[in-house]
């Protein structure tokens, strides 16, 4: 992986594009438009998002987490590229599916930025077959894959009196759903755009009683819907044409044995044509943002560090579309296949971009990605055959990387007690158990972890709960999710008086490093209804990968107001295995008795780093660095040693006293036939 500013695709930059990009306007090489009923578009669109960071981070390195246009339905992204001045690397973490989050690892400083940039290809959906009349489903007529969007969520509170009345009489007396559906729209239209009581709130209850911007709008059709029994769940979209618009709501609702249909809340468009608008985010029940603001638990934009946190990421610009080329075809097949094979190769993208891989697995890699440029650049073109013939030798190149996949590294659910986790500090009332307050149970069964299960956490609180040592030693990446029960004092994700937060060592406690931003949850207005619910947060461990890790969980609250807390569940640590592909990268379990090679410490660096090694027989060590490409660029040690443990320093130099670039680098030791491998992380 590239280090520093990374441009991802080099072959793109170097094809002569010469499209003009202006905000809004379809542009590029048009066919002529050939009348016929059967014919379909296909559109080319490219997002911009920026952050800008005006806070210098607590640590030497931390992680930003923002969402990105995700493969949805009608659209799927062609490549993704970010960059930053300070960025060392990235890669996506995919949630419940089809959401996606990109994680950002960056260099410590006062103040920078991060752009990101998305093409996306949507083929265009007319609603041609959209039907007129579909009565009013039954809950067993429901697939049982939609019945979650029917759930109460903190944005949506379907028992609240004022959505039960509202849901009635929009409903009256039709046993239509379609009319159903459009009375709702027409309902949500009208919802004034102002936020007359304090403090405002984004929510279906809020929105109903008060008004608010296209969020609550979304928000209250969705409670609307779900309080008749239709599945619905809210969208993040990006506008055509928007600049500095940071977000818009729209929402979908279910048809049985027809799917989802867009509706656009605000401006009152039923249904919501896809051609004008990329979706970033499609909301399941845990997904939905507890607070006023859209950036709660999981994350709208968040980093590691709490002292970051969440509003000292300004989003500049956030987030911007244009329309690049539009291309209509007669032959609904093509389209058709555009769209399922740019979906497989995303999928393989998204999943393998940013973690270790082989030099041979690396050379397939970067070969997929090139043709992905060049497909690219044959759509911009309106070259459909040239671009089917690229994407095609992508998937092919992806298919050839393998590696290993993804398996847990670590499961606890919690059933079965303690099972290792430890606790302490002031205040300290964490137990294990099945709760009396807060939540009704843990997430997946009886039992979850709480600051107090039959109570209220205490005032003045500074404690914590922390894990085993969990070992993700050989792993190419590493992820951890969970799920969050969360009620604290706060007044929104900025101003969060009682924290919840995680953070990680890799030296049996001695340091720990900071992994999330402050976690609040429930909006704590006494005239707007409290539904709290269990969330899942994923986090990126791949720097971590190497060592043995302890996560820890660190509550503390301050003297005013106490709410009922926080619970954990199902914590969960998963990754891929450094896949063995050749010889020269293979990598052999250690045998103490004979050869043993232990992580670098510290990992990653950026002066000087100690490398601890071991032999059991008086005989010639090679150890050498070597880059990501398998080229050795530095030797340290290669004569006869003695038996017995020994050390090496490396200070980040090749063989010719040159410092190297940032980035991921390999150390191999030889002894006779035995070989042992390490990652090794520099960072200048």
């Amino acid at each position: 992986m590239k280090s520093r500013k990374i441009i991802l695709f080099t072959v793109l930059l170097n094809l002569a594009i010469t499209l003009n990009i202006i905000s809004g306007e379809i542009l590029g090489l048009k066919t002529k438009e050939i009348e016929t009923n059967s014919s379909t578009w296909i559109y080319l669109k490219k997002a911009v998002g920026e952050l800008k960071i005006d806070k210098a981070s607590t640590e030497k390195t931390y992680e930003l987490y923002f969402l990105i246009p995700i493969s949805f339905q009608e659209q799927v992204p062609i490549l993704i590229e970010i960059d930053s001045p300070h960025l060392i690397d990235y890669r996506f973490i995919h949630l419940n599916p089809p959401n996606v989050i990109a994680v950002a690892r960056m260099k410590q400083a006062s103040n920078t930025w991060l752009t990101w940039t998305a093409w996306i290809l949507i083929k265009q959906n007319p609603y041609s077959d959209f039907p007129r009349h579909v009565p009013i489903p039954d809950l067993e007529q429901l697939p049982d894959s939609v019945k979650k969007w029917l759930e109460a969520t903190d944005c949506v509170q379907i028992s609240a009196p004022i959505v039960q009345n509202i849901a009635q009489t929009v409903r009256d007396t039709t046993s239509n759903l379609m009319v159903l559906a459009q009375n709702i729209c027409d309902y949500c239209y009208n919802i004034p755009w102002e936020w007359p009581h304090l403090p405002f709130a984004l929510d279906a209850v809020y929105a109903l009683t008060w008004g608010s911007s296209c969020t609550g709008h979304a928000h209250a059709g969705v409670a609307l819907f779900r309080a008749n029994g239709i599945p619905a769940r809210t969208l993040l979209s990006m506008p055509i044409g928007t600049q500095g618009l940071e977000m818009h709501w729209i929402l979908q609702y279910f048809i049985p044995e027809y799917g989802w249909v867009r509706m656009e809340t605000s401006t009152g468009q039923h249904p919501n044509y896809p051609s004008n608008q990329i979706i970033t985010l499609a909301c399941n029940p845990e997904d939905e943002f507890p607070l006023f603001f859209p950036s709660g638990i999981e994350g709208y934009w968040h980093s590691s560090d709490p002292a970051l946190g969440m509003f000292s990421l300004n989003r500049n610009v956030a987030h911007s579309t244009f329309s690049i080329a539009a291309k209509r075809s007669t032959i609904s097949e093509t389209i058709n296949l555009l769209h399922t094979l740019s979906d497989s190769v995303f999928i393989y993208y998204s999943n393998y971009w940013g973690i270790i891989l082989t030099p041979t697995q690396d050379v397939h890699f970067q070969s997929a990605l090139n043709y992905q440029a060049s497909a690219l650049f044959n759509l911009q073109s309106n070259d459909l055959a040239g671009y089917i013939s690229n994407m095609q030798l992508a998937l092919e190149n992806y298919q050839k990387v393998k590696p290993a996949p993804l398996k847990t590294i670590y499961l606890n659910d919690f059933e079965n007690d303690s099972q290792g986790w430890s606790h302490g500090g002031i205040n300290d009332e964490w137990e294990v158990g099945t709760p009396t307050y807060g939540p009704l149970r843990g997430y997946s069964g009886d039992k979850c972890w709480g600051t107090d299960l039959d109570d209220t956490y205490e005032n003045n609180a500074d404690n914590w709960l922390i894990s085993p040592l969990i070992d993700v030693n050989d792993y190419a990446c590493a992820y951890l999710s969970f799920w969050v029960w969360n009620w604290v004092e706060d007044e929104n994700q900025e101003l969060v008086y009682d924290p919840l937060w995680l953070d990680i060592t890799t030296d049996n406690g001695a340091t720990f490093y900071p992994l999330c931003s402050y976690m609040g949850g429930v909006n704590d207005d006494p005239e707007i209804p409290d539904v709290g619910g269990w969330t899942m947060m994923v986090l990126d461990l791949t720097k971590y990968i190497g060592n043995s890790i302890q996560i820890r969980f660190r509550f503390q609250s301050n003297s005013n107001n106490v709410q009922q807390g926080s619970y954990i569940d199902d914590v969960h640590i998963y990754g891929r295995l450094l896949r063995e592909t050749s010889v020269e990268t293979k990598y052999i379990s250690a045998n103490p008795e004979k050869i043993d090679l232990s992580q670098n410490y510290p990992n990653p660096f950026n002066s000087t780093t100690k490398i601890q090694f071991g032999i059991s027989v008086n005989s010639r060590v090679d150890i050498s660095i070597y880059n990501i490409q398998g080229q050795k660029i530095r030797t340290l040690v290669d004569e006869i040693m003695k038996t017995g443990k020994h050390d090496i320093n490396w200070n980040g130099s090749d063989n010719n006293g040159y410092i190297v670039s940032s980035g991921i680098y390999l150390y191999k030791m030889k002894m006779g036939n035995k070989n042992l491998m390490r990652k090794i992380m520099f960072i200048k």
